[in-house]
């Protein structure tokens, strides 16, 4: 599945058509998520999750907001969603990496170059012992 997609950005992109569960959760106060465009708006409240469903009818690029005064970042709490057509929503969804790609141990040399390093440490180590 594709229930792991990381999404580093700032806009969400959601396919026309089809059901959308919105997963909501806040680490520090209470906070709101509303898309005016859509009608929708739920609380966000700490420790909690909350969720609610909705469909997107018409592609566009729509608000999203924070209704929910929250603190000194609030007038900065605001972002975009994006409703996408199925072929350039998969065409997104296909660029974006899974959780596993992001955890994956980056390569930092050749095999032989690790090796290589490795004995001159070794070597290094066993002379400092013989001291």
């Amino acid at each position: 599945g594709q229930d792991d997609v990381v999404v580093e950005a700032a806009d969400l992109h959601l396919p026309i058509g089809k059901p959308v569960k919105m997963v909501l959760r806040s680490v520090d106060v209470l906070h709101d998520f509303y898309i005016p465009e859509f009608r929708a708006k739920m609380d966000m409240i700490p420790g909690s999750v909350t969720y609610f469903w909705f469909t997107p009818t018409r592609t566009g690029t729509f608000q999203v907001l924070c209704a929910e005064l929250c603190g000194q970042g609030h007038p900065l709490m605001h972002g975009v969603v994006m409703v996408d057509t199925e072929q350039d929503y998969l065409a997104w969804l296909g660029q974006q990496q899974t959780f596993a790609q992001l955890s994956a141990p980056q390569k930092t040399g050749s095999a032989d170059q690790a090796t290589a390093s490795g004995l001159d440490v070794a070597a290094k180590l066993e002379t400092v012992e013989a001291r």
